[in-house]
């Protein structure tokens, strides 16, 4: 016969079941997507720094664009609320977007600004590592 403590008990640890796998579901996404951007960065700050040159700057930074931004919203999507203020700041700041374009030109349909140099693009890209 089950009693209703019996029932409770059990009603309970499903409940609680359900959250711990819920929590680790979320924890993992959020590290396999962190991870994968960061390593993005990373292989895209060496090429940058040993294979870019002056005139190459703006076609690097305009193809990494097309593949960081799955990466970034994919990222976006399970990080932390607390956090998503700063690295959604630091990828406008990689993009190159300009703010007050957007917020009093609406009718601009691209406000992205290149980098100008190759230090100026290693230091956007280590800048958007380090929000991660």
């Amino acid at each position: 016969m089950i009693t209703m403590s019996q029932l409770l008990s059990g009603l309970i640890g499903s409940l609680i079941g359900v959250l711990v796998t819920l929590i680790i579901y979320w924890d993992s996404r959020r590290t396999s997507t962190k991870r994968s951007l960061e390593d993005r960065l990373l292989i895209l700050r060496h090429d940058v720094w040993f294979t870019c040159t002056a005139a190459d700057v703006f076609k690097t930074w305009d193809a990494s664009l097309h593949e960081l931004w799955i990466l970034f919203n994919a990222y976006y999507d399970f990080a932390p609320f607390w956090r998503r203020g700063r690295v959604r700041q630091a990828w406008d700041k990689y993009k190159g977007t300009n703010n007050y374009v957007l917020k009093h030109l609406p009718n601009v349909p691209d406000s992205k600004m290149s980098p100008k140099s190759k230090d100026e693009f290693i230091q956007n890209i280590t800048s958007f590592l380090n929000a991660l």
